[in-house]
């Protein structure tokens, strides 16, 4: 288990609410660029199986969904759809990284990616629909 996030990474703004329970999560600006996040899973992620619960790993990547859209567009969001496929598996105490890829802005629309990894692993790729408001 990993006692602190691994370099570069710091807290996320956002600790309440669910995003605190499931979280805390962390970001970073990597070499490249682009935003890097993560987040360091334990027991209360884990599902019967052994292994990290699916809906924790949606719950970060939906978080940071939103917060690329939120980001680019500089407006509040909310999810509309998003698909999801599970590649693979880690167990609890992995830490567990995303990234994001906004395909496409519009005023009223936000299409996205992200995946999610353990290291070099695939565990979970989704694309995603947010709604922007105006307010």
């Amino acid at each position: 288990m990993i006692a602190s996030p691994p370099p570069g990474f710091q807290p996320f703004g956002v600790t309440d609410g669910f995003i605190g329970h499931n979280g805390p999560y962390f970001w970073r600006k990597g070499e490249d660029g682009l935003y890097e996040f993560g987040f360091q899973t334990d027991a209360r992620h884990g599902n019967p199986n052994g292994v990290l619960h699916g809906g924790a790993v949606l719950a970060f990547l939906d978080t940071i969904l939103g917060h690329a859209v939120v980001f680019q567009a500089r407006k509040k969001c909310a999810t509309v759809s998003l698909d999801s496929r599970f590649i693979g598996t880690a167990a609890p105490g992995a830490w567990v990284s995303g990234r994001t890829t906004l395909r496409k802005l519009t005023r009223s629309f936000a299409f996205v990616d992200a995946e999610a990894y353990e290291g070099d692993k695939l565990l979970v790729a989704s694309t995603a629909i947010f709604r922007i408001f105006d307010a």
